[in-house]
């Protein structure tokens, strides 16, 4: 029994003795006097110029394109097109369908139109001379039977009253004389027609006529022109449907062209950013087919809605400098965003991200870290604008701090230089 007992003074003695050399150390580590302070690294706030680069990208298409489609049926008399051809000038003959008929029918009009202009000059030319002289020639001609036809109706109204001829002689007498009358007006009539020339009434009929055959005319060349197909503009073959003896139907493609000046890089930007792009704003376009080298741009369109699907607005961007360019090509562009003038810049790496999602920064002040809660403006690269919670000049922690709290000692180590102090060093060598 005395053996046990002492076995357990022994095993309880122990453990007080290792209980009170942990809790020493305990409270060693827990006193601030003994910490070292945390070595950081801090860069100071610098006020500079920012401008946001909006990244993206697109594909070079073509503006002006157009499918040339068939109207009407018909073999394909005319096309030596192959992909890549060139068109010079607006109005060439791409295209041409043979329809017989319509040429013919052309014929017929211009015919047709011919014979009514004609008459229409011949109407408003007036009578000729020779016309009128021979009207001039029947007044006189149907004076002279008047007269002579009064006389013979005067005679024998005399020998009819003496009674040397019969009383029906005298109504004989008398119609030959009314006819020669009725002659005689009708030729003095036709002869001031002639002189006087025609009527507004029959001009304006001949011509109508005449506006009747132009438009038939119009017609029958407005069905031949639907054979003969020409460029909307210069160009260049994209794709070509047909070829020689194939049947023309309508609304069938026959050829595609598009005009390669027209170009551009179409891109889509995010929702965030929509709102912030204007025309004329300046981009640069990098494009797999030239690789190394960068291209100027300038943004010529900017679309007005979004795009319901992928929640983005659509650019245009148009290359400054001539480049040969293909469609479908695959584009990279940078679009210039907003820009800050004076804005206070700090490295990326000193922007903490709280667990609530709260942005917030070190700032070093006589050998301690006060953290400071910031609003973030533009980003450039590895620099942030921060509009609110940091002023230029200050230190903001960029390494060690992830682990650091507020008020906390700090230690300063020598920072690695940033972008914004390289570019003012040199400027300053220089």
């Amino acid at each position: 029994m005395r053996t046990v007992t002492k076995c357990v003074l022994v095993i309880a003695t122990l453990g007080l003795a290792i209980i009170g050399m942990v809790g020493c150390r305990s409270d060693k580590n827990a006193s601030g006097k003994s910490k070292k302070p945390q070595r950081v690294q801090a860069v100071a706030a610098e006020k500079t110029r920012l401008v946001e680069f909006l990244e993206t990208t697109g594909n070079i298409v073509a503006v002006n394109t157009v499918m040339i489609k068939a109207t009407i049926e018909g073999p394909i008399a005319f096309c030596p097109w192959r992909e890549g051809d060139h068109v010079e000038q607006v109005g060439q003959k791409l295209i041409e369908i043979d329809r017989p008929l319509y040429r013919q029918e052309v014929l017929a009009a211009e015919a047709a139109l011919a014979v009514a202009r004609a008459k229409l000059a011949d109407l408003k030319a007036g009578a000729r001379p020779e016309e009128i002289a021979q009207a001039k020639e029947s007044v006189r001609h149907f004076e002279d039977c008047t007269s002579f036809a009064k006389a013979d109706l005067d005679r024998i109204e005399s020998l009819v009253k003496s009674g040397a001829l019969p009383a029906e002689t005298v109504e004989k007498a008398r119609v030959s004389y009314v006819k020669c009358q009725t002659q005689h007006e009708a030729a003095k009539e036709q002869l001031a027609m002639l002189e006087a020339g025609p009527t507004k009434t029959e001009i304006g009929v001949a011509q109508a006529v005449v506006d009747e055959a132009a438009a038939k005319l119009a017609l029958a060349q407005a069905k031949l022109d639907e054979c003969l197909l020409r460029a909307p503009f210069a160009g260049v073959i994209t794709q070509v449907f047909v070829r020689p003896g194939d049947l023309a139907t309508p609304r069938e493609p026959l050829l595609k062209m598009m005009d390669p000046s027209s170009l551009v890089v179409r891109a889509g930007l995010p929702e965030s950013c929509a709102a912030d792009i204007r025309k004329g704003t300046e981009a640069v376009v990098r494009l797999d087919a030239y690789r190394g080298k960068t291209f100027s741009a300038r943004i010529e369109r900017v679309y007005p809605r979004l795009e319901q699907d992928s929640r983005t607005r659509i650019i245009e961007a148009k290359l400054i400098e001539p480049v040969k360019l293909i469609p479908r090509l695959f584009a990279r562009i940078s679009v210039q965003g907003r820009v800050a003038d004076d804005a206070v810049v700090v490295p990326d790496a000193a922007i903490v991200t709280t667990p609530r999602g709260h942005k917030v920064v070190y700032v070093v002040n006589e050998g301690k870290a006060s953290m400071r809660k910031v609003t973030i403006g533009l980003e450039q690269g590895q620099r942030v604008q921060v509009t609110d919670g940091v002023r230029a000049g200050e230190m903001v922690v960029i390494a060690g701090n992830l682990n650091l709290k507020d008020g906390a000692k700090v230690q300063l180590v020598k920072a690695a230089p940033t972008p914004a102090t390289k570019k003012a060093s040199k400027g300053k060598e220089q």
